[in-house]
């Protein structure tokens, strides 16, 4: 697969997009694809709160889907779940991340020289429920958590960026900061 550093509407996640990262987000660092294999691989898109896991390779890494890659292309190194039902896609994530989920993933696994998490392993993996209750009470407290996380996500892209700019101006004098009182 042909894989491109120009933007266009087609970003392309691969496994180490999700490595330190809880929402897979769109980044400078993301690859794309072009019209003609967009359509080859378009079964692999993945929507906004759909949570990725990969299943070659490095195993086990998750991510939620943020709103800047919905309609984003998906490796096959990585399933989507979605549709999930009694569960929120942040207490699947938590779990998951777990040592009890990356128990279950381990179990799951297969093979000798390149390990796989096929996806009817995938299936089997049993994750514990909660009372509907349980489910709302907690689903509150992850929502405001991951809101948060998410705002500050965003607000360190946007200073990063701003330093990006910034630097290099200050350390070539192109802006003068001497008259600045801190």
């Amino acid at each position: 697969m042909n894989l491109i550093t120009s933007a266009n509407s087609h970003p392309y996640i691969r496994v180490r997009d999700l490595n330190n990262t809880v929402f897979a987000s769109l980044s400078t660092e993301h690859e794309y694809v072009d019209d003609e294999t967009q359509k080859s691989i378009s079964r692999y898109i993945v929507s906004t709160d759909d949570v990725l896991l990969s299943i070659v390779g490095t195993i086990g890494l998750t991510a939620i889907v943020d709103h800047t890659l919905d309609k984003a292309n998906l490796t096959e190194n990585c399933v989507k779940l979605t549709n999930i039902k009694k569960v929120t896609p942040e207490y699947l994530l938590l779990f998951l991340r777990s040592s009890q989920g990356q128990e279950e993933i381990s179990k799951g696994t297969v093979g000798a020289v390149q390990l796989k998490l096929p996806i009817k392993n995938i299936q089997s993996i049993s994750v514990p429920l909660l009372s509907a209750e349980e489910i709302q009470s907690l689903g509150e407290v992850l929502s405001a958590l991951f809101s948060q996380i998410s705002y500050n996500i965003i607000e360190t892209k946007q200073l990063t960026n701003i330093r990006n700019t910034f630097l290099p101006k200050l350390m070539s004098g192109e802006i003068d900061i001497s008259d600045i009182n801190f």
